[in-house]
């Protein structure tokens, strides 16, 4: 009847205007946040367990950062220390080194005296002009003889024989002399004649090195300049080497070495 479908619309308006109210419009889901608008939408809404975990794991990550910077803070801080102090150490290790000796000036055109300066060529007898004043022999003759009988005794053997002929030529030849002054080498070789007179002021090291069972030594001086004189076969080279170690003089870097 009329009553009834009056009745029936009335129904059918109420149930489109509550589905109006209920069902959100286009513009209300774009304004909504995506949260309301997955729970709109009719998707699964995350669990308390879920949210619990990405906070739980964004604030790990933000202690993680906190604790890098951190850690990258103080190790900054312990390198700007330890550069501090090492510059600091430096400082002090040059403040407490001695200062340089200043070196004094060289006297232009000066130099030591060499060998050549003590020797006298052509003659073994003292040198014109030479002075020594009074002196005190500590040993004055020829190389040791025992030198010469050793290397005789081994003179059978070819490889002895060089050995044996400058033994018999330096005992023949060769001199010595050491006194409280100086130290004089004497040759009379048919090839060379000259004669070495070394003052004691002038030398600066000797080395002696025994032979024939500490019998006889041979002997190195050497002068301030450098230069080396050699005595072979020396009798009594202990001795000598003590007298010329308490004599001798010192070395003396301030004059030219002119070699």
């Amino acid at each position: 009847t009329c009553a009834a479908e009056c009745a029936r619309e009335s129904e059918n308006m109420q149930v489109i205007t509550s589905q109006r109210v209920i069902a959100p419009t286009r513009a209300a889901l774009a304004a909504k946040p995506a949260r309301s608008l997955r729970r709109a939408s009719g998707a699964v809404a995350p669990t308390k367990r879920a949210d619990r975990a990405l906070i739980l794991s964004t604030r790990a990550m933000a202690e993680e950062g906190a604790a890098d910077d951190d850690f990258e803070n103080r190790l900054g801080a312990l390198r700007g220390k330890r550069s501090k102090r090492s510059a600091e150490d430096v400082a002090a290790k040059t403040a407490l080194k001695d200062p340089e000796p200043v070196k004094k000036a060289t006297p232009s055109g000066q130099r030591r005296k060499g060998v050549a300066d003590f020797t006298t060529v052509g003659s073994v007898d003292e040198p014109a002009g030479a002075n020594w004043g009074s002196e005190t022999v500590v040993y004055e003759g020829p190389p040791a003889r025992g030198e010469i009988i050793a290397n005789v005794a081994m003179s059978w053997t070819l490889v002895w024989i060089p050995l044996t002929i400058s033994a018999i030529g330096r005992g023949l030849w060769s001199s010595y002399k050491v006194t409280d002054k100086r130290v004089s080498v004497m040759s009379t070789s048919p090839l060379r004649t000259e004669r070495i007179d070394v003052p004691l002021g002038e030398i600066v090291d000797v080395i002696a090195i025994g032979r024939g069972v500490g019998l006889w030594g041979d002997m190195v001086i050497t002068l301030k300049n450098g230069e080396k004189v050699e005595l072979r076969s020396m009798p009594e080279f202990k001795d000598i080497e003590k007298h010329i170690k308490e004599n001798m003089g010192t070395a003396d870097p301030e004059f030219l070495l002119e070699r």
